[in-house]
């Protein structure tokens, strides 16, 4: 059985701890594994940052890339939908197809414009 070591996560500011006390931010005691603690204390080396900060660091990141990819698989739903939407719509002849040569002629017009800017 491995051991877990307690590590107490406290809000510290350049307010100072009233501060804190006032805006409702309480410490929060975090037990983790002696590994965890480890990997941890190194990634706080690494940034030049002590224990506490670091874990406030490393979950205030995570949750940012959680909510990140949410709507990022919100934003890929959301395409697909209006692709196959787009898709039917040419079936149902609703948009008649483009050719290759009118397709080109729009990129031969647009090239000029961009390589200006």
């Amino acid at each position: 059985m491995r051991l877990a070591t307690a590590v107490l996560v406290e809000y510290t500011s350049s307010m100072g701890s009233s501060a804190a006390k006032r805006s409702g931010d309480d410490p929060v005691s975090v037990i983790l594994p002696a590994r965890l603690k480890s990997r941890v204390a190194r990634e706080a080396k690494r940034r030049g940052l002590k224990l506490s900060p670091t874990i406030r660091v490393l979950v205030g990141e995570r949750l940012e890339e959680l909510e990140e990819s949410e709507a990022l698989d919100r934003a890929l739903a959301w395409q697909r939908h209006e692709a196959w939407a787009t898709w039917e719509r040419i079936r149902g002849g609703e948009r008649p197809d483009v050719g290759f040569d009118a397709l080109e002629a729009d990129f031969e017009r647009a090239l000029p414009k961009r390589r200006t800017r």
